[in-house]
Protein backbone atom coordinates (compact mmCIF):
# COMPACT_ATOMS: atom_id res chain seq x y z
CA UNK A 1 0.00 0.00 0.00
CA UNK A 2 1.61 3.40 -0.92
CA UNK A 3 1.09 5.94 1.29
CA UNK A 4 -0.33 9.55 0.08
CA UNK A 5 2.35 12.42 -0.39
CA UNK A 6 2.41 15.57 1.86
CA UNK A 7 -1.35 17.58 1.18
CA UNK A 8 -2.88 14.79 0.32
CA UNK A 9 -5.74 12.81 2.07
CA UNK A 10 -5.21 8.43 2.12
CA UNK A 11 -8.43 7.55 0.32
CA UNK A 12 -9.53 5.49 3.46
CA UNK A 13 -10.13 8.99 5.16
CA UNK A 14 -12.10 10.27 2.53
CA UNK A 15 -15.53 9.23 3.86
CA UNK A 16 -14.36 11.10 7.46
CA UNK A 17 -13.06 14.30 5.60
CA UNK A 18 -16.47 14.12 3.75
CA UNK A 19 -18.59 14.31 6.71
CA UNK A 20 -16.09 16.63 8.02
CA UNK A 21 -17.47 19.05 5.68
CA UNK A 22 -20.92 18.50 6.34
CA UNK A 23 -21.81 15.68 3.58
CA UNK A 24 -24.13 13.63 5.24
CA UNK A 25 -23.67 10.51 3.58
CA UNK A 26 -24.52 6.82 3.98
CA UNK A 27 -21.78 3.87 4.43
CA UNK A 28 -22.83 2.72 1.11
CA UNK A 29 -22.00 6.14 -0.73
CA UNK A 30 -19.54 6.79 0.91
CA UNK A 31 -18.21 3.17 0.13
CA UNK A 32 -18.38 3.85 -3.79
CA UNK A 33 -16.72 7.58 -3.95
CA UNK A 34 -14.15 5.52 -1.63
CA UNK A 35 -13.73 2.16 -4.55
CA UNK A 36 -12.96 5.37 -7.21
CA UNK A 37 -10.59 6.54 -5.07
CA UNK A 38 -8.98 3.33 -4.83
CA UNK A 39 -9.07 3.47 -8.36
CA UNK A 40 -7.86 6.57 -9.41
CA UNK A 41 -5.60 8.30 -6.50
CA UNK A 42 -2.55 5.88 -5.84
CA UNK A 43 -0.42 8.60 -4.22
CA UNK A 44 -3.72 10.23 -1.88
CA UNK A 45 -6.58 12.61 -2.58
CA UNK A 46 -5.18 15.92 -3.51
CA UNK A 47 -7.45 18.89 -2.53
CA UNK A 48 -8.66 19.11 -6.44
CA UNK A 49 -9.95 15.33 -6.12
CA UNK A 50 -10.80 16.14 -2.95
CA UNK A 51 -13.36 19.19 -4.49
CA UNK A 52 -14.42 16.73 -6.98
CA UNK A 53 -15.70 14.23 -4.56
CA UNK A 54 -17.44 17.06 -2.35
CA UNK A 55 -19.59 18.01 -5.73
CA UNK A 56 -20.03 14.30 -5.90
CA UNK A 57 -21.26 14.05 -2.34
CA UNK A 58 -23.88 17.32 -2.75
CA UNK A 59 -25.49 15.44 -4.96
CA UNK A 60 -25.89 12.42 -3.60
CA UNK A 61 -26.14 13.38 0.26
CA UNK A 62 -29.42 12.82 2.05
CA UNK A 63 -31.68 16.01 2.28
CA UNK A 64 -33.54 17.02 5.58
CA UNK A 65 -36.84 16.37 3.67
CA UNK A 66 -35.27 12.55 3.19
CA UNK A 67 -34.12 12.39 6.99
CA UNK A 68 -37.02 13.46 8.32
CA UNK A 69 -39.11 11.09 6.45
CA UNK A 70 -37.25 8.64 7.75
CA UNK A 71 -37.63 9.93 11.56
CA UNK A 72 -41.29 9.91 11.01
CA UNK A 73 -41.40 5.74 10.42
CA UNK A 74 -40.75 5.87 14.41
CA UNK A 75 -43.69 7.79 14.91
CA UNK A 76 -46.06 5.31 14.53
CA UNK A 77 -48.64 6.72 12.70
CA UNK A 78 -49.32 8.84 15.23
CA UNK A 79 -48.08 12.24 13.74
CA UNK A 80 -47.15 13.80 17.42
CA UNK A 81 -43.24 13.73 16.26
CA UNK A 82 -42.10 11.33 19.06
CA UNK A 83 -40.32 8.76 18.77
CA UNK A 84 -39.70 5.26 20.99
CA UNK A 85 -36.39 5.58 22.37
CA UNK A 86 -35.92 2.18 23.01
CA UNK A 87 -36.92 1.12 19.01
CA UNK A 88 -35.14 3.95 17.80
CA UNK A 89 -32.10 3.00 19.46
CA UNK A 90 -32.15 -0.74 18.44
CA UNK A 91 -32.61 -0.17 14.66
CA UNK A 92 -29.73 2.13 14.89
CA UNK A 93 -27.69 -0.02 16.51
CA UNK A 94 -28.99 -3.28 14.07
CA UNK A 95 -30.44 -1.60 10.56
CA UNK A 96 -28.90 -0.11 7.96
CA UNK A 97 -25.23 1.70 8.84
CA UNK A 98 -24.78 0.69 12.34
CA UNK A 99 -24.04 2.40 15.01
CA UNK A 100 -21.48 1.20 17.84
CA UNK A 101 -23.24 1.80 21.84
CA UNK A 102 -20.70 4.18 21.75
CA UNK A 103 -21.77 6.04 19.10
CA UNK A 104 -25.34 5.93 19.86
CA UNK A 105 -24.40 7.22 23.66
CA UNK A 106 -22.82 10.21 22.16
CA UNK A 107 -25.45 11.08 19.65
CA UNK A 108 -27.81 10.58 22.98
CA UNK A 109 -25.66 13.26 24.96
CA UNK A 110 -24.84 15.62 21.76
CA UNK A 111 -28.61 15.70 21.56
CA UNK A 112 -29.49 16.23 25.22
CA UNK A 113 -31.72 12.98 25.31
CA UNK A 114 -33.49 12.26 28.27
CA UNK A 115 -33.14 8.82 28.23
CA UNK A 116 -35.21 8.30 31.43
CA UNK A 117 -38.35 9.22 29.21
CA UNK A 118 -39.94 6.28 27.23
CA UNK A 119 -39.97 9.08 24.09
CA UNK A 120 -38.57 12.02 22.43
CA UNK A 121 -38.84 14.38 19.51
CA UNK A 122 -37.01 13.57 16.81
CA UNK A 123 -36.56 17.41 15.97
CA UNK A 124 -33.78 17.15 18.65
CA UNK A 125 -32.13 14.77 16.32
CA UNK A 126 -32.94 16.74 13.10
CA UNK A 127 -31.72 20.27 14.80
CA UNK A 128 -28.20 18.16 15.85
CA UNK A 129 -27.86 16.87 12.02
CA UNK A 130 -28.58 19.70 10.50
CA UNK A 131 -25.88 21.86 12.78
CA UNK A 132 -23.32 19.72 11.04
CA UNK A 133 -22.06 18.71 14.61
CA UNK A 134 -22.86 15.02 14.95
Amino acid sequence: MQMPKAGKIETSKLGEALRSVGKRLTNDMIGKLKADADKTCNDGVDFKKFQDYVEQASKIEKTDEEIEKAFKVFDNGEKKGLINLATFKHSIMNLGDKLLKEQVEALFKAAKVDETKETVDYKVFMKLLQSDTA
